[in-house]
């Protein structure tokens, strides 16, 4: 079948499109995933929104409560960009760790999440930022924390007529740091396992932690916040053993799926 391609010239254009072909259109940011779904015969779109054109859907935003992320916002400005580096480095970690150098320089935050891959990179270090997603349609904006927008296998909160257009990225609290790690067979797969942390030390006890966010990213059909790993951490100290125990509790909320690795 022949799959047309719109390319719109603005956000209303996009959504107009979007409403009137509805689930038989499928935006393209960077097709870095789309491409490969449509030459292995995985998906059929009739129509194809090609969402380059839009400006307004590109680069980053520092308000008083935190960033704002355009979805067309490539891995590459991520990783490069001093504002992330200073506001949210975690998600720059994050965004170094995807493929290879063409995938970065490509791929999108806004099509990386709407793909909701297995093992991707940017989705456990952005949940641990307690990030959210605008998801604009021609008649509304609404707003998704990221803990309700990855729904299942592949499957996220996108309803057939809206498109993710921005991700806010709420101040992170004075003191706080994080890290991303990933265990894959190479350095350009996805992950088997990822781990993303922000810890939020206590003031008066530096050993301690106030509030500590664990996303996880390739151990279950979605990626999730490790909630109760979090709470057996949350104000006690860090010890080798809290920690330890607290890795088990993670490991007993992952569900992995069974796979090559």
């Amino acid at each position: 079948m022949e799959i047309k391609l719109f390319r719109p010239h603005s956000l209303e254009e996009a959504l107009s499109q979007r409403a009137e072909y509805g689930r038989d259109a499928l935006p393209i940011a960077g097709g870095q995933s789309l491409l490969v779904m449509l030459r292995n015969k995985l998906i059929d779109p009739k129509v194809l929104l090609d969402l380059e054109p839009l400006g307004e859907l590109r680069g980053l935003q520092v308000r008083a409560d935190g960033i704002s992320i355009g979805a067309m916002t490539t891995f590459f400005d991520l990783i490069s960009s001093t504002d992330v580096h200073k506001a949210s480095p975690i998600l720059a970690q994050a965004a170094a760790k995807v493929g290879s150098t063409a995938i970065r320089n490509l791929g999108t935050i806004g099509g990386n999440l709407c793909h909701n891959e297995p093992g991707a990179d940017l989705p456990p270090a952005l949940l641990a930022l307690n990030a959210s997603v605008e998801l604009r349609s021609r008649n509304a904006t609404r707003k998704v924390p990221l803990t309700e927008f990855f729904q299942g296998y592949f499957e996220t909160a996108v309803e057939a007529d809206e498109i993710l257009s921005r991700v806010d990225i709420p101040t992170l609290p004075q003191g706080a740091c994080g890290a991303y790690i990933k265990h894959s067979i190479s350095p350009e797969d996805l992950a088997i396992a990822g781990v993303a942390v922000v810890l939020v030390p206590d003031g008066k006890n530096p050993v301690s932690a106030r509030e500590l966010r664990i996303g996880l990213g390739g151990v279950s059909p979605v990626p999730l916040r490790a909630l109760n790993a979090e709470a057996a951490l949350n104000g006690r100290a860090l010890t080798d053993q809290a920690i330890q125990a607290a890795a088990e509790i993670a490991a007993s909320e992952a569900e992995p799926m069974s796979d090559p690795h």
